[in-house]
């Protein structure tokens, strides 16, 4: 994800609003919940309930609709 992307992520959740994200290597999804901008990474809660930390060079943003998932 290019930087410009992340920091736009970041305002919309910081805003209340929805930002998904998929980390491909692991094949998790989940909502942007918060961003820890002094490292760069992206705290994410999955459908399960779960939380990650994902360093956001490593993701990718869900622009579809369709493939968000299930919260």
């Amino acid at each position: 994800m290019q930087k410009q992307r992340y920091e736009y992520l970041c305002s919309e959740a910081e805003a209340g609003r929805d930002a998904f994200i998929r980390h491909p290597d692991s094949h998790e999804e989940g909502r942007v919940t918060n961003c820890i901008l002094a490292s760069q990474h992206m705290v994410v809660e999955t459908p399960q309930g779960e939380t990650r930390c994902w360093d956001f060079h490593e993701c990718e943003e869900l622009t579809d609709p369709r493939s968000r998932p299930m919260l």
